[in-house]
């Protein structure tokens, strides 16, 4: 009978662990799942600032007035710098999140709260990431249109 006991507590035992680590696996993907959409979010918002960059940050020995169109393009670099700083934060918590939970250095439930906690700040910022997203895309059609212009005007 003792025997029995013992077996049977071993294998609650197991079972348990086993099954604490599943949930931890999940998390973890979970997680990464997360990461990756971080990433290539952070890749979009990067191309577009270095090309940004290109026209805002072309000669500063000149000392021209700055035009609306200037500022406008400033503007919406700081914007993607901003919020390619936030993501990148967030990314670094989460990789921490993971090796807690590989660690076993953290409680599930205290990682997964504070993964929803990023979830949530990321849910936020998506507006500012697709305003972001937007004033790129409306900028990239008004240089289009301006060297058809030119385009244009040059044929005539």
């Amino acid at each position: 009978m003792k025997n029995h006991i013992i077996i049977a507590s071993t294998i609650a035992l197991f079972l348990s662990l086993t099954s604490c680590k599943e949930d931890n696996s999940e998390l973890i993907q979970k997680i990464e799942t997360t990461q990756i959409e971080l990433q290539q979010q952070d890749s979009a918002l990067i191309n577009q600032r270095n090309e940004l960059s290109k026209l805002v940050f072309t000669d500063t020995t000149k000392h021209e007035e700055i035009n609306p169109e200037d500022t406008m393009l400033v503007n919406l670099v700081s914007k993607q710098n901003e919020l390619i700083t936030r993501l990148e934060v967030i990314i670094q918590k989460n990789k921490e999140l993971i090796t807690k939970l590989n660690d076993n250095s953290a409680k599930p439930a205290e990682v997964e709260k504070e993964y929803t906690a990023h979830v949530d700040e990321l849910a936020l910022m998506q507006t500012e990431i697709n305003t972001a997203k937007e004033g790129y895309e409306k900028l990239v059609k008004q240089v289009e249109e301006a060297f058809k212009n030119l385009l244009d005007t040059a044929k005539k």
